[in-house]
């Protein structure tokens, strides 16, 4: 059996043959239906109950859970608008909302999203899949902001300790599906998110969920009116062996060595984060300090063979950020912005388990490795607005990335290997050029073009164009169209391992029609979609060689929001989204993702003090690889139920909640991405199970 090792620390063949080894999937049809009839009764139910209770406390106010709220962002075009008359569609989820609804982490949050999937890779890195993009190895194809600061990695794209983040830190987040350049440039390609933390509150809090991890935090804040000075803090930590995820069988029982496994047993979920935020505002200049240090177990091993039980952490990932800028008026009608970012991104691995005794050397084999990457940029801004009409900016940025360390150890290993696993003398240089403009040619229409051009030192340029326009047809009608090109340069991991030659970014060009239809008790949207992805980068699947520019694919879809006030006491949000993505020419589906997802919400406030709600959420069958000859892995329901109390003055609040009520069985889809030369297996034929049925309690208290 031939190994070689691949630089993202994995020992690795050299070739692969395909998967035919097929294993059966089971869907239990009666299993979803019973849970939509039961949510279907607990609405009738609370429906009842809201008419008995109607007008027994007159002076309760319609509150902010209640309410059907018009929500402002800059996230489409850098200048704050009503959500509705943005370009395209905006998600914006509330801190406290989500915690009423049960959600734990931003990633979790994600998924309340219309369009959006959730999935892991085999190490625990978590993924967000935007209308069936974003299932791979080792890379990101949505653009993570953190308070309006990116913090895509050049080495893999993502922002993993971002997505880990609790959501008691959080004051929102704002979410855009689909293309994003003109405005953000690189890996706003299947969307955009920007988590924005808590800033303006004081409270101590503590959380923790059953058998999994422990944790606490708090804000600060202070405001000096009169000089115009504000200071922040928001800081929280957590830590614990995770869950306790069962694992029957890894890859060792698909080459006939089941005596090298650790499986049956857990999988490695341990975890500990920190992550500390402070900001500093004095007129009309800023500066922010932003720190993540998240660390997790190897969950179900990177060669596919599963850990054994130490609970160690194996994998760290640190982010350092500082931001500093300021922005002011230079005339009637005009405007400016700069700012200075610094990040730095550490990701270190710590005896990373990679074989068993007896595979290589007597003795199992474990991996250290660090690396840290640089990355300065400054932006500047210009508003203009000469008349009532124009709405015009112009931006400029330029960025320099590079790498500072990329080392490794093999303690174990027999043989020698190079001391650093990446080109440590890669570096990106970047340059880019915005030039927008809302033109409103009537109170009711408004035409936005924008026009992003970005020089890269390492690979190929790319132009991002954007044409939307917004016709406000009434107050209470909204219609949409956008045509906007989006790319992804190649990551330094994916051009330290070219499978066939030079890669070239990715392209996606997008047309979206939405409508909006706005009511004093519900409103409702529609968005139809059309992607074309243009040279999408792709991990090799035939030969397990490296990274490629594979076929083109096509999106088609739809996503449909919906939000009812039933009375004072009842409110109903939910979502359901379809696409087709498929490969154009073999007609593949793209793998990891699913044609269906639904969410539904039901909020019950029966006092001024308390809630409850019940979340569902279906996740369709999703999409294999067309190398693995098994059916799509089946479909799942969940429902999470939780109770809050929160007090109506600063005082205590109070959130129980249960995931996965019915402990239904889940799974992520595995990724194919190593293999055995001369053998075929399945790594993972059960998949990535997830945890069943968990309790979880945050407790909060405002000074």
């Amino acid at each position: 059996m031939k190994t070689a090792v691949d630089a993202n620390n994995n020992l690795r063949p050299r070739k692969n043959n395909r998967i035919y080894t097929r294993a059966s999937s089971s869907f239990s049809g009666v299993s979803a239906a019973f849970h939509v009839l039961v949510f279907l009764i607990l609405i009738l139910l609370g429906t009842i109950f809201q008419a008995a209770i109607a007008g027994n406390d007159e002076n309760q106010e319609l509150l902010g859970l209640l309410s059907l709220l018009d929500s402002q962002t800059a996230l489409a075009t850098k200048s704050r608008m009503n959500a509705d008359y943005i370009p395209g569609m905006a998600t914006i989820l509330y801190g406290k909302n989500l915690l009423v609804r049960g959600a734990r982490t931003v990633w979790e949050a994600l998924g309340l999203v219309p369009g959006i999937s959730l999935g892991m890779e085999f190490t625990g890195e978590r993924q967000v899949l935007s209308r069936g993009v974003g299932h791979g190895y080792a890379s990101g194809n949505i653009k993570i902001l953190l308070n309006g600061v990116s913090l895509n990695s050049t080495l893999l794209a993502t922002a993993n300790p971002v997505l880990n983040m609790p959501i008691e830190q959080i004051a929102r987040i704002e979410v855009i599906r689909g293309p994003g350049s003109s405005v953000h440039g690189e890996y706003a390609y299947a969307g955009i998110v920007n988590v924005i933390t808590k800033s303006d509150e004081h409270n101590l809090y503590a959380y923790g969920e059953s058998e999994s991890h422990q944790g606490a935090g708090g804000q600060w804040s202070w405001r000096d009116e009169q000089n115009d000075l504000g200071v922040s803090l928001n800081l929280a930590g957590l830590k614990g062996d995770g869950h306790d995820v069962a694992v029957e069988e890894d890859a060792w029982h698909h080459v006939g060595r089941p005596e090298l496994s650790n499986a049956p047993g857990p999988s490695n979920e341990t975890r500990e984060y920190q992550g500390l935020f402070f900001d500093v505002n004095w007129g009309n200049l800023f500066a922010s300090a932003k720190l993540l240090d998240d660390a997790y177990g190897d969950h179900f091993g990177i060669n596919h063979f599963l850990p054994p039980p130490d609970d160690r952490l194996a994998s760290r990932q640190v982010y350092r950020a500082l931001s500093i800028g300021g922005n002011r008026p230079l005339s009637n009608t005009l405007e400016g912005k700069i700012r200075f970012e610094f990040l730095e991104h550490e990701r270190n691995r710590d005896r990373l388990y990679t074989n068993p005794a007896d595979f290589i050397t007597p003795f199992p084999i474990f991996m250290d490795s660090t690396y840290e990457e640089f990355r300065y940029s400054l932006s500047t801004d210009l508003y203009w607005q000469p008349n009532a009409k124009h709405n015009a900016l112009f931006s400029l940025e330029a960025g320099k990335t590079r790498i500072q360390d990329a080392g490794w150890t093999w303690p174990e290993l027999p043989y020698r290997l190079p001391a650093n696993w990446i080109d440590t003398d890669m570096h990106r240089n970047t340059f880019a050029l915005v030039a927008q403009d809302q033109y409103r040619v009537s109170d009711e229409l408004t035409f936005t073009g924008t026009l992003r051009y970005d020089d890269y030192s390492d690979v190929n340029n790319s132009f991002s164009p954007r044409m939307a326009a917004v016709w406000r047809i009434h107050p209470e009608r909204i219609l949409k169209f956008q045509f906007a090109r989006a790319f992804r340069p190649p990551t330094f991991y994916e051009l330290q391992n070219p499978g066939n030659g030079k890669l070239k970014p990715s392209a996606v060009n997008t047309v979206e029609f939405g409508y909006i239809l706005k009511k004093p008790d519900w409103r409702g949207s529609l968005i139809l979609f059309h992607s074309d992805l243009i040279d999408p980068i792709v991990f090799d699947g035939i030969d397990f060689d490296g990274y490629i520019n594979g076929q083109d694919a096509r999106l088609q879809g739809f996503e449909f929001e919906y939000q009812q006030r039933l009375g004072q006491t009842l409110k109903l949000d939910a979502n359901l989204s379809y696409v087709n993505a498929r490969f154009r020419f073999s007609g593949d589906k793209l793998p990891g993702g699913t044609d269906w997802l639904t969410n539904l919400e039901l909020l019950w406030k029966p006092f001024l003090d308390w809630s409850t709600v019940l979340q569902l959420q279906y996740v369709g069958d999703r999409n294999r690889s067309s190398l693995d000859a098994r059916s799509h892995l089946s479909s799942y329901t969940t429902m999470d139920l939780t109770i809050s109390y929160l007090h109506p003055t600063p005082g205590l609040r109070l959130y129980l909640g249960v995931k996965n009520l019915t402990d239904e069985e889940i799974r992520y889809p595995q990724q194919l991405t190593t293999n055995f030369e001369g053998e075929t297996f399945l790594p993972y034929p059960h998949d990535y199970p997830r945890p069943g049925r968990r309790w979880w309690l945050s407790l909060s208290y405002d000074l």
